[in-house]
This record gives structure tokens, C-alpha cells and sequence, in this order.
């Protein structure tokens, strides 16, 4: 079944897309089934029946296994945004929306940000939210957008998936798959799920595709209440609703909005989430700079066109000068080498933001134009302002390493490892990177372990411990350590098996 549908939806795809983005979106559940479809062979995981409860028809590990696999070929498939400050903001604002849900301590959550034009979020099994730069364009403030990531937030702890992997009512392992793969193709892009239904794939299953109004109204209750908990205004759930209509009226060249499709939208659920705000205690509005200087920073890193867009900016900054503005165009005068003008737009930056570390992470970079080299004294101001905010300690970091200071930088990175509650993955990447170039080969090595283990990828950190106790003294103390740290490392795939 698994070579059929591999040609039917290729050919589709070859037909109707085109390279970018649903052939990655393609590639990556093709990847999940394939995956999904050897391990059944092996025997190592038995899916029960469809149609049970969702408890019974996916567990919760089954559905961080899933999902992991799924994430595994997003971030070798989709074109992901790789900037450390876009990411580290979009995480901030769902691990605050995560909290305030109440499901923190027993729900890991990953957001990430996906460089696509077109109006789309969605979730997948474990706790993976994926918001494209499309809809942040689209939102005008921070609200708004905690309101479309409280939702897929809502759709993960409520279990939709489970519930809708349980209606697929199919008894093989490779149809459950295909049910399910349709379901999360479906969210990512529509017209793709489309095509696997038109291939074959539990075609008489499309209620099985987009999330319930059942689910829908549920996410948007839960997801109000996500956003009063978290102190934003509750009635920003309609704004973006509103917005998204609109939008999606203007948009009569390409046909409907890809989330209106995989989210129906109809006047009762904007007049259902208009009432249930009306019952929260209203929020006074966000009034710092986050959002601003991220759609900024997120505008110019994700644009196809940076002189039209330049030229958008300098507009705005004639008729009055924004956080966001000049922001972006201190940023790409930055980008451009242009010092004069980058301090320009920095003052004028200082006259509308207080402090600020994605502004002095800036700073750093324009006073290092002549250079070549970032402000080493802010940065290191910066690391001790704001410890846990590692797009600072990376900056930092990178400075040290150009300048071959990599004891400096190894002690750097450790210390944030160390005070960080929960270290971005990329901090153990750079250290096994530095300990690599400092001959320490078995340190690198569980270094690397340990980022192979923090983003899901449990048989590369496997592999990494084996290489390290290659390195290690079969008497010592390292040998021991990693060999508890290996048998850890299997326990744990044994689990989500």
C-alpha cells in the first residue's frame, strides 16, 4: 500500500503543486508512514483499534512518539525559520499560553515558525505548533496572535487528534497511519490532504481531515480561557476571527484561506467567542515592544523583496516614526553595512523603546560595524541582564569562538546551560562544537548527545554516547557516567516504543 501511495501522491503533487511548500509537507508524512509502517513490521509498536476512545485508540506516548517522528521530517522537509530571536519569542509567548493552561507539567510543547507566505497555524501529536510567517503578517497585535496559538495550544491538551484518530474506525496499522497522516496533512496544508484522499487514503474518512466544529468550539472556549489566564484580552479570539474573514474575502485569486479550511469559520462561532469574552474580566492590552520589533526582525528575514520593503518602511517612518520602523530599518541598514545610517535609526529607535534586548542586541551589532566585530562589554552586560535568553549567549558565543577564545566561550555556554531552567538545544550543539575544536573528543560527543536527546532525535544521542565511551578510559569515571547516561537514553526509547 505504502509504494502505491507513494506514486499516486507524487504524481498528484507533480500534477497540481509545486515544489514548495507541499512537496515538503508531502515528503514529511510520507516519511512518518514509512517510518510508522517499518516499525509495525518489526513488531516494536502495536496501535490498537480504530474507533475506541481516544485513550484507548492513541495514548499520550503514542502521541509524543508520533509527533516526534512528524517533527523529525518538518525540520528536514519544511522551510523552517532558523533565526534565534524569531524562535525564542514565539516560544516565550506559547510557553505563557502553555502555563496558563494548566497543562505544563504534564505536556512538553514545541513552537516553531514556518517561512510561508499563505495564513496558517497548526498543531500535531506531542505538543508541535507551527505558525507561518503568513499569519503573523496578518495579525496587528501580540493578542491576536496568542489567540491563534491558544487554540492550537487547546486542540493538543484537549486530545483532538487522538479523538479524530479514533474515528477513522480502520483495523491496520498502514490505513490507521494514513488516517492520521491525512488529518495532520490536512492542517498543514489542505489542498495536500486533498490529494491524499484523492490517492486512495481513507477516502470515506473526511470527516476525519479537519477538526470538528465539535473541536473547534472547544478549542476556542478553552483557548479564551487560555487567554485570560495568561492576561491578554480575552475578546482578541473575535478580532482575529474578524481578521481572518476579511482577509479571506480579499483573497479571491487563490480561493479560501488555508486555516479557514482546516479551521471552519462561521458567524456562530464568532458571535459564540464575542459572548464568552464578554463574561472574562477584560485585560488592559500589551503595551511593550515585543511584537513589534519581532514582526520587524520576522518581516526582513522572511521577505523576497527587501528593497520594496524598505521602501514600505521608509514611508511609515516619514509620516511617524514606530518602534517597528525603525527598528527594521536600522536592522537593514545594519544588514547592508551602512553604519551612519544604521546609528541613525538606532537613535531614533532609543527615542520610542526603552531598553530592550533584541534593541541592544542590535546596538551590539551596528557599534561592531567598523570592526567586523560585536560590542563585547554590552554583551556581556546583556548575558548577565537577561541569563536565560540565549540569543545573547549565541551572540556572544559566536564572537568568542571568531576570536579563538574557546575556553572563555566553553565556560560562557556552560554557565548558561547551567542557569537555564530549560536550555535551547542549540546551547549543546555550540558547546560540542567548541569542545570539538578544543580536542576534547568525548565531551563533544554527549554533548552532542544531549542535543540529539533534547529535540527528540533519541538514536542519534544514542549513537553519540557509544562514539564518547570510545574516548574514555575503560576504568574511569567518565565510563561510568556515560554508561548510565546510555542506559537512560535506552529506558527512554524503550518507552515511547
Amino acid at each position: 500500500m505504502l509504494s502505491v501511495l507513494l506514486h499516486s501522491v507524487t504524481r498528484f503533487q507533480k500534477r497540481t503543486f509545486g515544489p514548495r511548500p507541499v512537496r515538503g509537507i508531502i515528503a514529511l508524512v510520507l516519511g512518518a508512514l514509512l517510518a510508522l509502517s517499518l516499525t509495525s513490521v518489526s513488531g516494536q509498536q502495536n496501535l490498537p483499534d480504530m474507533g475506541e476512545p481516544a485513550d484507548s485508540a492513541l495514548s499520550p506516548v503514542e502521541e509524543q512518539q508520533l509527533g516526534a517522528q512528524f517533527m523529525r521530517q518538518i525540520r528536514a522537509q519544511l522551510p523552517l525559520i532558523k533565526d534565534v530571536q524569531l524562535n525564542e519569542y514565539i516560544q516565550n509567548l506559547g510557553n505563557r499560553l502553555v502555563l496558563a493552561s494548566g497543562k505544563s507539567e504534564s505536556q512538553n510543547f514545541t513552537f516553531f515558525l514556518i517561512d510561508d507566505p499563505q495564513i496558517n497555524a497548526f498543531a500535531i501529536p506531542g505538543g508541535y505548533v507551527g505558525v507561518n510567517s503568513g499569519l503573523i503578517d496578518a495579525m496587528v497585535q501580540e493578542e491576536q496572535l496568542a489567540s491563534v496559538v491558544a487554540h492550537e495550544v487547546a486542540h493538543v491538551t484537549q486530545r483532538h487528534h487522538a479523538r479524530a484518530f479514533a474515528t477513522g474506525n480502520r483495523a491496520t496499522l498502514s490505513t490507521a497511519a494514513a488516517v492520521l497522516a491525512a488529518i495532520i496533512i490536512g492542517q498543514a496544508s489542505p489542498q495536500a490532504g486533498s490529494a491524499a484522499l484523492a490517492a486512495g487514503l481513507a477516502a470515506s474518512q473526511q470527516s476525519a481531515i479537519n477538526f470538528t466544529r465539535t473541536n473547534e468550539v472547544e478549542a476556542d472556549r478553552i483557548g479564551i480561557e487560555i487567554l485570560t489566564n495568561a492576561q491578554y484580552d480575552p475578546r482578541a479570539m473575535a478580532e482575529t476571527f474578524s481578521i481572518l474573514r476579511r482577509k479571506n474575502s480579499l483573497n479571491t485569486s487563490l480561493g479560501q484561506l488555508e486555516y479557514l479550511r482546516t479551521h471552519p469559520l462561521d458567524n456562530n462561532r464568532i458571535a459564540e467567542a464575542t459572548d464568552r469574552a464578554a463574561t472574562k474580566p477584560l485585560q488592559a492590552r500589551v503595551s511593550d515592544f515585543d511584537y513589534p520589533l519581532f514582526k520587524a526582525r520576522l518581516s526582513i528575514l522572511s521577505s523576497n523583496d527587501t528593497g520594496q520593503l524598505k521602501r514600505i518602511y521608509l514611508a511609515e517612518f516619514a509620516r511617524k516614526p514606530t518602534v517597528q520602523n525603525a527598528y527594521a530599518l536600522a536592522l537593514m541598514s545594519q544588514r547592508a553595512n551602512r553604519a551612519e545610517d544604521a546609528k541613525r535609526y538606532l537613535a531614533a529607535l532609543d527615542q520610542l523603546a526603552s531598553t530592550h534586548p533584541m534593541v541592544e542586541l542590535l546596538r551590539a551589532d551596528i557599534n561592531g560595524l567598523g570592526n567586523k566585530k560585536s560590542d563585547d562589554a554590552l554583551l556581556d552586560e546583556l548575558i548577565d541582564l537577561y541569563p536565560d535568553r540565549y540569543s545573547i549567549v549565541e551572540k556572544r558565543l559566536d564572537q568568542l569562538v571568531r576570536d579563538r577564545r574557546l575556553t572563555e566561550a566553553a565556560n560562557v555556554v556552560r554557565r548558561y546551560i547551567r542557569d537555564s531552567k530549560i536550555p535551547n538545544p542549540l546551547a549543546w550543539r555550540q558547546l560540542a562544537n567548541i569542545q570539538q575544536r578544543l580536542q576534547d573528543k568525548a565531551s563533544s560527543h554527549e554533548s552532542l548527545a544531549k542535543y540529539f536527546e533534547a529535540i527528540d532525535e533519541l538514536s542519534r544521542a544514542a549513537s553519540q554516547l557509544e562514539l564518547a565511551l570510545l574516548e574514555v578510559s575503560p576504568a574511569s569515571q567518565d565510563k561510568v557516567r556515560l554508561d548510565a547516561s546510555l542506559r537512560d537514553l535506552r529506558a527512554k526509547a524503550n518507552r515511547l516504543r
